[in-house]
């Protein structure tokens, strides 16, 4: 999951993909692609190739490496070398004080070292911890006392993964590691949960509402919590 696995994730998906009859080929990259045909190296630990494969195809749907857009990229001292943006542990960009940035455009290093270079993934509730250290820092900002600009997110990562009549869902607290929480299951529950959470989570847009009070209480009880820290200068 480019998470550097997240409890005995590697095992279960595996046992996933063995019952739905599914092959995979990990630490490879695709060279060619022709009319049916794929070709991909996959590389040893020390990132050499080290088997040729040809895959057959009638449908193939590929997933090119993330990369920030090119208008922000070109900002001189931004971003860094693939387009993400650069930030302090508040959200804010290190070279313009005025840009905070949250979600998929931030740079966030590798979780580990791999034969085929990956990057880390931000999940949906990693990026809601993002924003809401945002809002704090801007409003800190807004109101003439940027001392008090240092909330920052917890960056914590709640997942559920629909795979068809089931699911997988984890929980990384945070999400990078190391972690305080490492937590994942499997099964069929996973892809009702996934089913619920989607109804439930449109009713909040609706209705304008992005953390009602029993969620925010349920997921602190699980010590679940958006911010990492608030410093009351008053």
């Amino acid at each position: 999951m480019g998470l550097g696995r997240v409890g005995d994730s590697k095992r279960l998906l595996e046992s996933e993909f063995r019952n739905d009859h599914i092959q995979w080929i990990t630490n490879a990259r695709v060279t060619r692609v022709e009319a049916g045909k794929m070709f991909v190296t996959e590389m040893d630990e020390a990132g050499q190739p080290k088997k040729e494969h040809e895959l057959p195809f009638k449908y193939s749907m590929m997933l090119p490496a993330f990369k920030g857009v090119d208008a922000v990229a070109a900002v001189d001292g931004l971003c860094n070398p693939r387009g993400f943006v650069l930030i302090d542990e508040h959200q804010r960009s290190r070279k313009y004080r005025n840009i905070f940035s949250a979600g998929v455009c931030v740079a966030i290093p590798p979780v580990e070292v791999t034969p085929v270079p990956t990057g880390a993934p931000k999940t949906g509730y990693m990026i809601e911890t993002m924003v809401s250290a945002i809002v704090h820092n801007i409003a800190a900002e807004l109101a003439g006392k940027p001392e008090q600009a240092t909330a920052r997110a917890t960056w914590n990562a709640i997942c559920l993964a629909d795979m068809g009549d089931t699911g997988a869902a984890f929980v990384a607290l945070p999400q990078i590691p190391p972690r305080n929480v490492n937590w994942f299951k499997k099964g069929k529950w996973v892809h009702l949960a996934k089913l619920a959470f989607e109804k439930y989570f449109l009713y909040k847009m609706k209705h304008g509402t992005a953390e009602p009070v029993y969620e925010k209480h349920v997921l602190k009880a699980l010590g679940i919590e958006r911010l990492e820290k608030l410093v009351d200068h008053k």
